[in-house]
Parts: C-alpha cells; structure tokens; sequence
C-alpha cells in the first residue's frame, strides 16, 4: 500500500525538525507495543516540504511536515506588554462580544482555559501589590525615598517570576492562542492566506499523482490550531479537485485535539464558515479525535452541528480513550500535566488500543478501516 501524509502542527514556534524527532522517537517506540516493526527514515529538506518515509512490510509512507511556525513566531508574544494586550484583545473577542455564552452551553472546559492565564496573571500580580504595599509601609517611616525603590524593585522581580511562572505552565501560549485564532476569524493574519493555498497545492498535486493507483490514500494529519489551517486548506482542495472532476475517495482527514470553534463560535467567521460547510457536504473521510483530559481541545464536540451547518457528510467524532492505553500510574501523572494530555495524541502509548497514530500513519490497511473496525470493537 502507498500512503502520502501531511501534518500541519499547531501553534508552536518549534519547525519540523523538533516534530520529526518526536515522531521518529514514539513510532519506534510503539513497535513495542503494535508489533508492525514500523522502521523511518531520516528527514529529506531538501523538497518543497521536508519528508521522511515510514516503512512497513505491506506498506509505504511518505509523511511530510507542512510548515508555519515562521507565522507563529510573527505573533508570539514575546514580553509583558504583549501579554498585557492579549488579555484585553480575549475579553473583547470571548467576553464582551457574548460568545462566552456559547462555550458555557457546549463546552465550559474551554471556556475555563481561556479565562486561566487572566486569573494567572490577576492573582499574581495581586500578591506583588499586596506584599509591595505592606513593604512600603514597613518601610516609608525610616526612609521614603528607599521604600519606593524597593517597592519599584519587588515589582519588576515579580513581574519576572510570572512571566517565568506562566512561560512553564503554558499559560501565555493558551492566551497566544485565543487571540491568534479569533483574529484568524476575522482574517486579520495576512500571511494565512497565501500559507493556505500553497499547503492545498503542495497536497492536491501529491494527490493528483498517485490517485489512480490501486491501494492508495492521502491523509491530512492534523492537530491543534493546525485542525482550524485543514478546514481551510481541505476546502481549497475540494474546489481544485470538483474544477478538474478528480474523485476525492482516497482523501482522508484526521484531526487531533481540534479547537476548530476558537474561530467557528465566533461572530464574525463567514470566509470560515463556507469552507466548512463545503467540506462537510463533500463525500470524504472526516475522522476528529478528541479526549476529555486534554484541556486545551474541544472534547466530542459537534461544532458543525452548532454551528447550524447542514452537513451530508460530517466529521465522525470519536474518544482517544487515553485511559484505556496506560497504566493507572501514567494517566493519573498525565491528567496532572495539561501541556502533556494535549500532546498526547502524537505519542507512544503504553498499552495497544483503540487510538495507536503510529498504525493509522505507518501501517497496513485504510484509515477507516482501521478506526471503523475499532469502534465496533
């Protein structure tokens, strides 16, 4: 069997080379588990999109790593003020605009996660203030001058050790991450466009190719903000294959710990929202795997349904069931770490199960036969 993949990442600075390390580290370590004895090449950059191969005894891969960090870089935030301007930018998208409500009806979970690097960032500049405050009147009776140096002092120091605190607990990159996503929406990104296109050409001409051979298929491997990028370029694709009449049988999508409705819930998404109406009123393969313990995903929520899109073909959304591929001891760590459970879905797992990414990229078989035989299972 031949089997093209493309994987769009989600919001995450780091290029390709740091996602083909962790895909060659757990695929070799899920031969443990799966026994497919998967073995993958080193990294070709030297292509358009820098690609490895995945071998297995009745079947070929080719996974390419569609890159965009350098976009993410652009609007990352780097310091205080832009952490600052993040925070004002979500309550004007997510609370004064009233679509909180919504996530409060579908998912509060997510709703939470928005609201997390806020309070984060209020509770610990409230402690600075409160302990500054009583230092300074500590200190004001024997010297003024030396109070509000020392107060000016504390404030700075703690002004680090939040950044440094919310740099390691993921905060900021949750907020980075709402305000990207809502002015995605509004096509406030401008490089996005262009990206798009050319990740639909790269994929529709590789399609294009290898269509008519027997045992064949293209999956567009996706995860994260990169799930909001495929509905985009999926469509893209659609409209290149219906103007040539190619059949789209062998196109394949699969989204992991998607947060499509970052931008689908916003008022203001129409661009968006014909691309995924036409993408769910084409007959292709749609599979979006979630899990409840990733916080920063929109657990088996039917987004396209309260989107009130009519689909003829939507997404089959299912449970990685993360519980049921680790020992207790592991999913109990794993639930505490959330930048982990979100992540999950590209790792190695420690018992064989439903979910085994490393079989649906790399193995024998469909992809839908695959995650059908298993959700009958």
């Amino acid at each position: 069997m031949l089997r093209d993949v493309f994987y769009i990442g989600g919001y995450d600075p780091r290029s390709y080379r740091y996602y083909y390390m962790l895909l060659k580290k757990n695929l070799l370590k899920q031969n443990a588990i799966n026994n497919l004895n998967l073995e993958i090449s080193s990294c070709i950059s030297e292509s358009q999109s820098p690609f490895c191969k995945i071998t297995h005894q009745q079947a070929l891969s080719y996974y390419y790593f569609l890159e965009w960090n350098a976009i993410v870089k652009k609007y990352w935030s780097k310091n205080l003020l832009d952490f600052i301007l993040d925070f004002i930018y979500f309550l004007k998208m997510y609370i004064l605009s009233g679509i909180f409500v919504t996530f409060v009806k579908e998912s509060k979970v997510q709703l939470v996660a928005g609201l997390y690097p806020i309070l984060y960032f209020i509770f610990g500049y409230s402690i600075a203030f409160v302990l500054a405050y009583f230092v300074f009147l500590t200190l004001k009776e024997w010297n003024l001058f030396v109070g509000i140096f020392i107060v000016i002092v504390m404030i700075f120091v703690c002004s680090k050790l939040i950044i440094y605190g919310g740099k390691k607990i993921a905060v900021f990159w949750l907020s980075n991450i709402y305000v990207f996503c809502a002015k995605y929406a509004l096509n406030k990104i401008e490089e996005m466009g262009y990206l798009n296109e050319s990740f639909a050409k790269v994929i529709y001409e590789k399609f294009k190719e290898h269509q008519n051979i027997r045992d064949y298929e293209l999956i567009l491997s996706a995860h994260s903000v990169g799930t909001i990028l495929a509905v985009n370029v999926v469509a893209k694709v659609i409209t290149m294959a219906n103007q040539e009449g190619i059949s789209l049988e062998k196109f394949k999508l699969l989204t992991l710990g998607e947060c499509i409705p970052l931008v689908s819930f916003q008022k203001n998404y129409q661009a968006f929202r014909e691309d995924l109406e036409l993408l769910v009123n084409t007959p292709i393969v749609w599979f979006d795997i979630t899990s409840p313990i990733d916080g920063a995903c929109f657990s088996l929520v039917d987004f396209v349904k309260i989107s009130k899109i009519e689909a003829k073909f939507p997404p089959i959304y299912l449970s990685a069931r993360f519980h049921k591929l680790f020992t207790p001891k592991s999913y109990k760590k794993i639930r505490k770490n959330r930048y982990l459970a979100h992540f999950l879905y590209l790792y190695a797992t420690e018992i064989l199960g439903v979910y085994d990414y490393f079989n649906f990229i790399g193995g024998a078989d469909t992809l839908e036969a695959k995650l059908l035989r298993n959700k009958n299972e």
